[in-house]
């Protein structure tokens, strides 16, 4: 490594002379890396590790080392001069586009101009530093602003070798490196890294990464997060298979580019691969190609495995999509985003290669999952709290609904369990009752099973001619959301049933659908919000967000949970300190993620 010195002499001198021949052109560099330095301000610890990874490290070591300075060691390759030369030159970098490495555009190790006033590099034996100051002494310029920081090495030495590369930082007084807050997702996709190492001033934290060709495992200080690894064409998928991944992984899964993103796909998963990103680097360009082909690949990985019972993921990635948000509203949301892109490319895929199992409106017990569909079916689909799920699945991708009849044909009545005889004559009775139906032998010989006994006539008495009172109307919350088509008036009617006294107010526009006092008289204005699960999501825009915290008086919200007869009604003050919600920037509204725990229920 020695003969790097003369190297990084003959650089600076070069640098040098590039200032005398164009004495404007540092300047304008200068600029250009203080407008790169914001768009990269809160990716400097991403850029830096992908750098490290492709030059092959297996350890990284980050260390706060007080008065504002940080140490980040790599184990990987020494640099030689054609590296110092690209991090020396704007946008420049020795790695290329689909090749080993994970970063190509030159740009990572510059990042930490956002940061940093001083950077000290040393590797092998040799050593050198950025620096405004000596730069400018260099050069002979009065003023270091016009300087770019990462331009000329200075401080050229010699010194005790060290393995791979260390760097150390000199932050600006008000810059935040953020290692701190470094997202475990970030090791997912690495090539290289199999441990992290980062010791602040608020402890230490470990990121130890085990990976093969099916599995990916996190240890970290919180647990051990375990993923399995889908690949396709240019997509890696990792499906979160314990609760400490979902947990990393959150229930509209993250966008990666190698590297996370700050994009959702929709499903709990998260998916990687070479997109283009926006210059943040935080977003995928959802127009570019390159980004759709991933998504396209990524929908192609998941659905082989929906569709494959026995695969190591089958039941898993069907727990996901059932558990996960209502997928049906990515298909109708505005504009075009990656969730909305990957959800309409599953569709595709599975409604052009259907799987061997279907949907059944008729709730199966595990041994008639078992019978009526030999070659395997995911439990997840046909679990009681997941036929609303179920139902929106079924609509997204496509599914065929079970055939009854042809079961009963094809197999007879007597491989079912007796549950499922028992709801299908009464699935049948329905048909026949509703629908005008003729029953075959078998679906008649369920619905007579399932018939109650008839009790014997009472004792003939005289009849007494009366008028006969109309049946009261059933103010059960049930009874109400039939009567009623939407949300609001049947929430309406059945807190009136309890005293209060509401009128709905939700055509006028004001920011909530309800008004009046509650059952102790007090005022009160009410937002209505349907969900299926108590801990599925709804959101708030910055309207109704903005009413509630300003308006005197009470706000609540009222959640409907589910139909059917087990449908509740949940009251909840969305202003509680403790409630979780999560500003969403990109759709300009708030989510309730965790909220049923701060909801009382209407009995």
């Amino acid at each position: 490594m020695s003969e790097l010195v003369p190297r990084l002499t003959a650089l600076q001198d070069a640098l040098v002379r590039e200032h005398t021949q164009a004495p404007g052109l540092f300047g304008e560099i200068a600029r250009m890396e203080g407008l790169l330095a914001e768009t990269y301000r809160n990716r400097v610890p991403y850029e830096l590790l992908q750098n490290s990874d492709d030059a092959g490290s297996g350890t990284v070591r980050i260390e706060a080392l007080g008065g504002g300075r940080f140490r980040w060691t790599n184990d990987g390759r020494l640099l030689d001069a054609a590296d110092v030369e690209a991090l020396c030159r704007s946008a420049s970098s020795t790695k290329t586009r689909g090749g080993d490495s994970i970063g190509y555009r030159g740009i990572g190790f510059k990042s930490l101009a956002a940061v940093a006033t001083r950077i000290d590099v040393r590797s092998g034996d040799v050593g050198f530093s950025f620096d405004r100051a000596a730069s400018a002494a260099l050069l002979g310029e009065m003023s270091p602003n016009a300087i770019p920081l990462i331009r000329i090495p200075s401080e050229i030495h010699r010194g005790d070798p060290v393995h791979g590369a260390v760097f150390t930082v000199t932050c600006r007084p008000e810059a935040d490196a953020g290692f701190d807050a470094l997202d475990p997702i970030s090791a997912l996709f690495l090539r290289n890294v199999r441990r992290i190492e980062i010791s602040s001033d608020v402890g230490k934290r470990d990121i130890h990464i085990e990976r093969d060709a099916s599995d990916i495992v996190l240890r970290l200080a919180e647990g051990e997060a375990r993923f399995g690894v889908l690949v396709h064409g240019r997509a890696t998928v990792a499906v979160p298979l314990n609760a400490r991944a979902m947990t990393l992984t959150g229930l509209r899964g993250r966008l990666a580019c190698f590297l996370p993103l700050d994009d959702e796909v929709g499903l709990p998963v998260v998916v990687s691969g070479d997109l283009l990103t926006d210059p943040s680097r935080t977003h995928a360009v959802v127009a570019d190609e390159s980004t759709r082909q991933v998504l396209a690949d990524a929908a192609r990985a998941i659905a082989d495995r929906l569709r494959t019972p026995g695969d190591p993921v089958f039941d898993r990635l069907w727990q996901l999509v059932l558990e996960g948000e209502d997928i049906r509203n990515l298909l109708v949301s505005p504009g075009t985003s990656a969730s909305k892109l990957l959800v309409t490319a599953l569709r595709q895929e599975m409604t052009a290669r259907r799987p061997p199992f279907a949907y059944s409106g008729v709730l199966l017990e595990p041994d008639d999952v078992a019978a009526v569909f030999p070659a395997g079916a995911p439990a997840a689909l046909y679990a009681p709290g997941n036929q609303s799920a179920a139902r929106a699945v079924k609509a997204v991708l496509g599914l065929e609904t079970l055939d009854l009849s042809a079961v009963l044909s094809a197999r007879g009545s007597e491989v079912l369990s007796e549950p499922l005889q028992s709801r299908l004559g009464g699935h049948f009775q329905e048909l026949a009752r509703t629908h005008g139906r003729k029953l075959t032998p078998v679906e008649r010989e369920l619905v007579e099973a399932a018939a109650p006994a008839v009790p014997p006539p009472p004792p003939t008495a005289p009849v007494v001619s009366a008028a006969k009172a109309a049946p009261a109307p059933d103010g059960s919350l049930p009874a109400v959301l039939a009567r009623w088509r939407t949300a609001e008036i049947a929430t309406m009617e059945f807190l009136n049933g309890k005293g209060w006294s509401l009128q709905d107010v939700s055509g006028q526009n004001v920011g909530y659908d309800l008004d009046g006092i509650d059952a102790q008289g007090r005022p009160v204005r009410i937002e209505v919000k349907k969900v299926d699960r108590p801990d599925a999501r709804f959101a708030m825009t910055n309207n109704e967000m903005s009413l509630m915290l300003t308006t005197q008086g009470g706000y609540l919200l009222a959640v409907i949970v589910g139909d059917g007869r087990h449908v509740a009604l949940m009251l909840l003050d969305p202003s509680q300190e403790d409630l979780p919600r999560e500003r969403v920037c990109r759709r300009w509204d708030w989510e309730f993620t965790d909220w049923a725990r701060f909801a009382r229920t209407v009995e």
